[in-house]
C-alpha cells in the first residue's frame, strides 16, 4: 500500500518547498509518495513570532483543502507553526520538522545542540523546544552572525559556517547531537555528515521517516481529550475549506 505524505510549507517561496521536498523523497520509502504543497499567504520566509503567527493560520488553510486523500502531514518550517492545531483538525499523524528532529535526538544522545541561520531564529527554535517539552536536554541554539542574503541560496551561502558551528557547539557545550536548524538547508546535513564526529540531523527528512512510521502503526484517533473533535460553530472570512471545517461539526478529516 503506497502512503501519501503532504510536506506542507509554511511559507509562500516556491524555491524553499522544492528544496524540501527534494530531501522528502531522497529519504522516504518506495512506497511513499510525497504531495508538496507551499502556503497559500504569508512571508517569503518565517523567522519571527508575528511571521509563525500568520504561517499558523496557512497551515490549518491549506491542511483543509490539501490534507484529505493523505495518510500523514508535514509542516515543513522548523519552529512548527501551528503544529498542535493541527494535530487537532486532522485525524491523521501531522509531524512538524523540528519535533521529529528533536524526538530523533533524544533517541541518539542526551545533550543536543541546534545550529541555525540567524539570531530570531534561535530564540524561535528554543521556544519551539520548550512547547514540545523537549528542551531539557537542549544544551545549545548557535545561530549564524551573519544570515544568508538570499534565502533560497543559503545551503551555498552559509554551508562552511554551518558546519563551523557544529563543530563550535560539540567542542564548547558537549553536544552529542546537532541539528541543522530550517528548510531552507534541507540536505545540507546528510552531504556535511562525514565532517561531523557526532549525528547531525535535517528535521524534513526525520519528520518523512516518522510519518511513515506512525502511518504504518495506524494510532486510533484521539475521542477524548484537547484533541479530540471539537463542536461546530459559525465563522466568518475564512476560506471555504477551513470554513465548512469549522461549521460542519467540527469534522475531522
Amino acid at each position: 500500500m503506497t502512503r501519501r505524505i503532504l510536506v506542507l510549507n509554511p511559507n509562500v517561496t516556491e524555491a524553499i518547498t522544492a528544496t524540501m521536498v527534494e530531501e522528502a523523497r531522497r529519504v522516504a520509502s518506495a512506497d511513499t509518495e510525497i504531495v508538496p504543497a507551499t502556503a497559500r499567504f504569508g512571508t517569503q520566509y518565517i523567522e519571527n513570532r508575528v511571521e509563525a503567527a500568520i504561517a499558523g493560520h496557512a497551515v490549518l488553510d491549506a491542511l483543509a483543502e490539501q490534507a484529505p486523500g493523505c495518510d500523514a502531514a508535514v509542516v515543513a518550517a522548523f519552529g512548527d507553526p501551528g503544529v498542535f492545531a493541527a494535530k487537532e483538525m486532522l485525524e491523521i499523524p501531522v509531524i512538524g520538522i523540528s519535533e521529529a528532529a528533536f524526538l530523533t535526538a533524544y533517541t541518539l544522545g542526551r545533550r543536543y545542540a541546534v545550529v541555525c541561520l540567524t539570531p530570531r531564529l534561535g530564540v524561535w527554535y528554543r521556544e519551539c523546544a520548550e512547547e514540545h517539552g523537549l528542551d531539557g536536554r537542549l544544551v545549545a541554539v548557535r545561530p549564524l552572525d551573519v544570515p544568508p542574503s538570499d534565502i533560497t541560496a543559503a545551503k551555498q551561502q552559509t554551508g562552511r559556517r554551518l558546519v563551523e558551528a557544529c563543530h563550535e557547539v560539540i567542542d564548547r557545550h558537549g553536544a552529542e547531537v546537532v541539528i541543522m536548524g530550517g528548510g531552507p538547508i534541507a540536505g545540507l546535513a546528510r552531504t556535511v555528515a562525514h565532517e561531523i564526529p557526532v549525528p547531525v540531523l535535517d528535521g524534513v527528512s526525520c519528520a518523512v521517516r516518522l510519518a511513515e512510521a506512525l502511518v504504518d502503526l495506524a494510532p486510533r484517533p484521539a475521542t477524548r481529550g484537547s484533541f479530540a473533535r471539537p463542536p461546530a460553530k459559525p465563522s466568518q472570512g475564512l476560506a471555504p475549506a477551513l470554513q465548512a471545517w469549522v461549521e460542519r461539526s467540527g469534522e475531522r478529516r
